[in-house]
């Protein structure tokens, strides 16, 4: 009888602490969401800087010095739109200022002169100034790739350049380069990159 009567307790006491467990909660992964310290018009007005420069890069690709004015053109002016006094940091937006208008004054001297080999000297002084501006910034929007060509200029000396893209297209010999057409277009290599965007 009485194992009868604890055999029946303990049935009881299991039921009641399976009514008193609460089923698991569902807990969803938390997700980070990716915040940029810069504000919103930065953000546009810099995203108007890399669109020009891309295209100015795309232009020294294909040898097409039309098109290298007018990028050029409209890289200085979005360089120089920026408004870099929304920095949180006011000595780095100090600082940035004084780069974008060292790049825009080397872009100046690219659109005036003739020669495209010449305008890539400018190029590349603008691309520098370029990638010091976004590591001043903290430009956070995109990764950015540092690439070389090894032998920019008269097959000897590098040239830089960036990118937000891992594939090397070389705007220093580029597609239609005299003496070696399109087969250096990959020439170059990635020595460095920003990635801002995940801190």
């Amino acid at each position: 009888m009485q194992l009868k009567y604890a055999v029946t307790a303990l049935f009881f006491m299991f039921i009641i602490m399976a009514c008193n467990n609460k089923p698991a909660e569902n807990k969803t992964p938390d997700v980070k969401i990716s915040v940029s310290k810069n504000t919103d018009s930065f953000n546009v007005a810099f995203d108007s800087v890399m669109v020009n420069y891309d295209s100015l890069l795309t232009a020294f690709i294909n040898w097409d010095t039309v098109a290298v004015d007018k990028y050029a053109t409209a890289l200085q002016l979005s360089l120089i739109s920026v408004p870099y006094e929304q920095m949180p940091d006011e000595d780095a937006a100090s600082k940035a200022t004084g780069i974008a208008q060292n790049a825009a004054g080397a872009l100046q001297t690219l659109i005036n002169i003739d020669s495209i080999n010449n305008k890539r000297r400018f190029f590349y002084t603008a691309s520098e100034g370029l990638y010091h501006l976004i590591k001043t910034t903290g430009y956070d929007k995109a990764v950015i790739y540092h690439k070389k060509c090894p032998m920019a200029f008269d097959d000897e000396r590098e040239g830089w350049w960036i990118s937000t893209k891992k594939d090397i297209d070389n705007p220093y010999l580029g597609k239609f380069h005299p003496k070696y057409r399109n087969a250096m277009l990959e020439c170059g290599i990635i020595e460095d990159s920003i990635n801002n965007m995940q801190q």
